[in-house]
């Protein structure tokens, strides 16, 4: 019994440390983003201006292009270049569907970019992200293998180690950007500005 006691314990204990490891994390991911002033320009560079173009297939296997996918909708594109972001995608990712999941009117698309020296091996690639991705969601996932330079100068990306989150209106249009982890306030406001936007259009 006691020794189900001490397991149990160390469970909560080594459960407790990860928790704490994460926040830390996030604060520091946080932090680095926030003292980065090029990090506000290039997010005043952005916002107005039209998506660029991104033409890849998706996992489901369908080739498609952004932002012309999701014309019409309001849509969040949610752009990593290190699987270590995936969680920082997630942190934007899972609320806002929680939020509009169930709206048509809404999309929410996934492009991790990958160095072209990686293309030999996208087969495998994509295959490990198939295996970890629920099968719904292949169709939103766009994995763009080549020279990404151009994508990072024209969305303000310069830091790979960050994912970047953009939120389009119906017309392609960058109306928001955020990037690292989302927090409580940028959170909030990534769906404030979500929701005007679905006020604005007459769907």
């Amino acid at each position: 019994m006691k020794a189900e006691q001490d397991i149990s314990k160390r469970e909560a204990f080594r459960e407790a440390a990860y928790s704490v490891d994460d926040s830390v994390d996030r604060l520091a991911a946080n932090l680095r983003s926030a003292g980065n002033p090029e990090n506000k320009a290039a997010e005043k560079k952005v916002v107005g201006k039209p998506f660029p173009e991104i033409t890849s297939k998706s996992l489901a296997g369908r080739l498609l292009t952004l932002p012309e996918e999701v014309k019409g909708k309001v849509a969040l594109v949610c752009v990593a270049f290190v699987r270590s972001a995936q969680s920082m995608i997630d942190s934007w990712a899972v609320p806002f569907e929680r939020e509009f999941g169930k709206d048509s009117r809404v999309a929410v698309y996934e492009v991790p970019m990958i160095s072209s020296g990686w293309k030999v091996l996208s087969w495998m690639i994509d295959s490990g992200m198939r295996g970890g991705i629920p099968i719904e969601k292949h169709g939103n996932v766009v994995t763009f293998y080549g020279d990404y330079s151009g994508y990072q100068e024209a969305l303000g990306m310069p830091d790979t180690s960050f994912a970047y989150v953009f939120l389009l209106d119906p017309g392609g249009v960058i109306r928001w950007k955020g990037q690292g982890y989302a927090g409580p306030e940028s959170g909030k406001k990534l769906i404030e500005t979500a929701r005007a936007l679905l006020e604005e259009k007459e769907f």
